[in-house]
């Protein structure tokens, strides 16, 4: 295009000197190479919209079969961090996870030196796979692999997003109970392992087939919902008498070789009002299963409430639960069935690194303090006896999805057969957890 440019100017300096003719023949090849220039303007202009095109389009298919990254920063309700990766994600298919491996070694008489086994775990490495059908209907699934050889489905449910006020999830999903049953991936708490209140309690990862409507206005998030009951009569098989895992093992789950016989109402209801705090209620209600005591054959009623709060102000962060269950009919069950428990627990946190240095990483120190009875009373009027434990340690983030964790444990059993006699443990635990 240069040489063009410069031989039509010396063409122009030359017009002088030419006949008639030869002016005529150069007006006619100066119209050629205008028509030229301007065709090739053309080309150019289309080169470069086709450019543009085929640019947006590589950038839609980038996003279409790549991954996205997890955003800490954005989750939904009743969800952890990477739980909620779907809802978002740019790609329809989503694929997040979590992971927790940990250490431990027990001292059975704190003072003696006598010590029992030292503990180490693969504790569990969780898919999360979800799929967006439209931005309104979502499916989400937590597929748990634990210790290395225990397989099951946590959730694998579909939502229904109909408004902010109300979305409608259909399928295995967690009970609305508790703090930690909700937000159970590692870096969300800071023990190594779950506190025992959230464990025993409140049976998590507790998870059930059920029905359920959850929304959020500005200050209140909600959840009600329909989900498969705990049943008393197969937390009783094959285990002794006064078993502390009464309620953990009366979960359905999705072993479908417990049946279904019953289905129990839960609710939940946080207010968020005020920046940094959370405060809420949740409460379960539902048929316990078929008596199958000779001569009491009165089927029980299980009732559960936890009462649970966290508050957040830069590196602080405090958590406080408290729960109560109770079964009625219990004798129908077993003559010295757990008929109620109770316990409670405050986590406190506080991020020391800024003293040090200047850091995107985080070094919070935690105080735990738990007091809880399994069974506080039983059919025949005995009591497991209260526990009480004390748990101080650290936890270190050198990145937002990967923690480091180191804990101490005093826990103190009570022996329900003697209140004057105590079993002290001292625990010490390193952990290792991430999400992704």
């Amino acid at each position: 295009m240069k040489n063009l440019l410069l031989s039509s100017c010396a063409a122009l300096v030359l017009t002088a000197n030419l006949s008639a003719d030869e002016m005529s023949d150069l007006k006619a090849q100066l119209k050629a190479l205008s028509e030229r220039l301007e065709s090739i303007e053309a080309s150019n202009k289309k080169q470069a919209e086709q450019t543009q095109v085929l640019t947006e389009e590589l950038i839609n298919v980038q996003n279409a079969t790549s991954f996205t990254s997890l955003d800490p920063s954005k989750d939904v309700q009743g969800l952890g961090v990477a739980a909620s990766k779907v809802y978002y994600s740019k790609n329809p298919l989503s694929i997040g996870g979590y992971g927790e491996l940990y250490y431990s070694k027990y001292n059975d008489s704190v003072g003696t030196g006598n010590t029992k086994d030292a503990y180490g775990d693969t504790y569990r490495f969780i898919p999360y796979i979800g799929y967006k059908f439209s931005d309104s209907i979502i499916l989400n699934s937590e597929i748990e692999f634990e210790h290395g050889n225990e397989v099951a489905i946590e959730q694998l449910y579909v939502d229904f997003i109909l408004d902010p006020l109300a979305t409608v999830r259909i399928g295995h999903q967690l009970v609305p109970m508790g703090y930690v049953n909700l937000y159970h991936e590692p870096t969300l708490f800071n023990t190594v392992i779950r506190p025992d209140v959230e464990r025993q309690l409140i049976p998590s990862t507790w998870h059930e087939l059920g029905l359920s409507v959850y929304g959020k206005t500005d200050s209140f998030e909600y959840q009600v919902g329909a989900f498969s009951a705990l049943d008393m009569y197969n937390s009783t098989l094959g285990t002794p008498l006064a078993d502390k895992d009464w309620i953990r093992k009366a979960r359905i789950g999705n072993e479908s070789d417990k049946g279904m016989d019953n289905m129990a109402a839960v609710a939940r209801l946080d207010y968020n009002g005020v920046n940094g705090l959370q405060i809420g209620l949740s409460g379960y209600t539902g048929k316990a299963g078929n008596a199958k005591v000779s001569g009491k054959s009165q089927e029980g009623q299980m009732n559960m409430v936890d009462i649970h709060a966290s508050f957040q102000l830069d590196g602080f962060k405090a958590r406080a639960l408290y729960t109560q269950s109770h079964l009625s009919n219990a004798d129908s069950y077993r003559s010295d069935m757990p008929e109620s428990a109770r316990g409670g627990y405050l986590n406190l946190e506080y991020n020391i690194l800024p003293f040090f240095a200047s850091s995107s990483d985080r070094l919070p120190l935690f105080f735990q303090y738990e007091n809880y009875n399994l069974a506080n009373k039983m059919a025949n009027g005995s009591s497991f006896g209260t526990t009480t434990s004390y748990t101080y340690g650290l936890n270190y983030f050198p990145h937002d999805q990967v923690v480091l964790k180191a804990e101490y444990m005093l826990r103190h059993n009570e022996n329900s057969a003697d209140t004057t006699k105590y079993v002290n443990e001292g625990i010490y635990s390193l952990g290792l957890g991430f999400i992704f």
